[in-house]
């Protein structure tokens, strides 16, 4: 009997699986002992409940804003139209440390609406750390981005359903209900369960905007536990909590995001029948000026850094511009990699050997890495690469495996619909022919996987470039990236030259998620 090498996407998840028990092993018994959850439990429990806070407030907040602009929208086509979709698209690929700058220099002790209201004579102080600054960054980062999801999902109601609406002489109520209610319902419970898991996970706008530790998510505590306690017991149990909660919530979006698809019909724009309703009109426009005055200030704060610029282009920044690039690419190639192994071992236990079930491991497995905290991650790998190598070289490891992995999860939804449907299409001639192996993936796959691969590529490398998570753990004097350097501006307030360098990281991340988006809307 001769036995088959394994599949090589059975190897990437047994190798993505043991780096992150082997990680979580050598953070547990780095010390030699069993560390005990009662001795951090007051300072758990107020971690644990603020994460929770304003995790909710956040995505309820999103939630309201985006849904609220997305109908807006979808009823009127007002002046500017594209130039307000491609600034909802600009956010949703907005770094954090940049949207973090964005809150101080609108919002900030000498931000623009500070300036605004000394000149109307207003002498009173407010502070934006804590609460205040941390919501208005997590709503800002993911309102707009349930504002362009909710509105894709609306633009897809059939034409003739309208045309029926209109011709049955539906109200306002009726519309929504019958129209834009099954829309929402089926597209909000995913992106809820996403925005939560991003807030809940947050780190630089929690580590900026928190002001001080009674202000702290899991993420930050782990972080500050790393870097400052080198505590690593309580980083084990922190992010073993941390973990429990988010595969729950990893979970429960796999549940929602795999829902059967629908019949194809009709989807060109259509007139709405209620878009002509005075109320609807007074709403709708509360709703754009409200949005308008909070979302363009913040995203346009970016561009005062353009007078800036010439002034902060030096050694430093072209030195932090190349080693974000590089480590950028890097991570995106092993995301697309990894991502390209486990899509194929989906397939092929999916239709070739007839095993959903398994299948849905390969699917579940991008998914749950959102849900394994980095900076545990990274401290469990740092102490492994202790042991055998030079702890020097770590950051320059870490770093592109620690983003690789978090951007396998959207490399993933690239990648796995089109092997599916090569699969279906040319698998059993694939099969009859003999073509296996290299020549089945050369001939077969990759004249349709070469613009949705090259759209993740580029995705991953807008979500890598602009990342600050692990280099707050590594960067200094040897190694700086854009992000790292724009905290560096942003702890000297020197918010001029912040703004210059957060220009720049945003230029680079929409010119990517640019790409990415025309190459994944590419025909075949």
């Amino acid at each position: 009997m001769t036995l088959k090498p394994p599949h090589p996407g059975s190897l990437v998840a047994f190798a993505i699986l043991a780096l992150v028990a082997g990680g979580f092993i050598a953070l547990a018994t780095v010390d030699g002992g069993t560390p005990t959850l009662l001795s951090i439990g007051p300072y758990l429990w107020r971690v644990l409940a603020f994460s929770l806070i304003q995790a909710t407030l956040s995505t309820v907040l999103s939630l309201a804003l985006g849904i609220g602009l997305a109908l807006a929208l979808a009823r009127r086509r007002i002046p500017g139209r594209d130039i307000v979709l491609a600034i909802l698209g600009s956010t949703m690929v907005m770094p954090t440390i940049v949207a973090v700058f964005a809150v101080f220099a609108v919002y900030g002790r000498s931000g623009w609406l500070a300036d605004a209201l000394a000149v109307l004579g207003w002498t009173g102080g407010f502070s934006i750390f804590g609460y205040p600054g941390i919501l208005i960054a997590h709503v800002f980062l993911n309102g707009p981005f349930v504002a362009r999801i909710t509105l894709d999902g609306l633009n897809q109601v059939p034409a003739e359903h309208w045309r029926l609406a209109s011709a049955l002489g539906f109200t306002p109520v009726q519309i929504f209900r019958h129209l834009d209610w099954p829309v929402l319902r089926g597209e909000l419970p995913g992106v809820a369960g996403l925005i939560f898991l991003m807030c809940f996970k947050s780190f630089a706008i929690v580590l900026a905007l928190g002001g001080g530790p009674g202000r702290s998510t899991l993420e930050v505590a782990i972080f500050e536990a790393l870097k400052i306690d080198l505590d690593f017991g309580r980083v084990a149990w922190l992010a073993l909590i941390q973990l429990a909660i988010c595969l729950s919530m990893t979970a429960l979006l796999h549940w929602a995001f795999t829902r059967p698809p629908v019949g194809h019909t009709i989807r060109s724009l259509a007139h709405r029948p209620d878009a002509k309703d005075r109320g609807l009109k007074i709403l709708d426009a509360v709703v754009l000026v409200v949005s308008g005055l909070f979302i363009a200030p913040l995203a346009f704060s970016v561009l005062t850094g353009l007078r800036r610029l010439p002034a902060v282009i030096d050694a430093d920044l072209l030195r932090a511009f190349v080693t974000s690039l590089a480590i950028a690419g890097a991570a995106a190639l092993l995301a697309c990699g990894l991502a390209l192994a486990l899509a194929s071992a989906a397939r092929r236990r999916r239709i070739v050997l007839r095993s959903p079930r398994s299948a849905a491991f390969y699917d579940l497995l991008p998914d749950a890495l959102l849900a394994v905290p980095p900076f545990a991650l990274t401290a469990g790998l740092f102490l492994l690469i202790r042991r055998f190598g030079d702890p020097s070289t770590a950051g320059l490891i870490l770093l592109p495996l620690i983003n690789g992995l978090a951007a396998v999860p959207f490399a993933y939804r690239y990648v796995a619909p089109r092997l599916l449907t090569t699969e279906e299409r040319y698998g059993r001639m694939a099969a009859s022919l003999g073509i296996t192996g290299w020549s089945k993936l050369t001939i077969m796959d990759w004249p349709v996987l070469k613009r949705p691969l090259a759209a993740g590529f580029a995705l991953a490398m807008a979500l890598s470039f602009g990342d600050f998570g692990i280099v707050a753990l590594f960067g200094g004097t040897d190694l700086v990236t854009l992000p790292y350097l724009l905290y560096e501006r942003l702890g000297a307030y020197r918010l001029d030259e912040a703004s210059s360098v957060g220009l720049v990281i945003v230029l680079v991340a929409v010119l990517l998620a640019h790409a990415s988006g025309r190459l994944s809307d590419a025909r075949d």
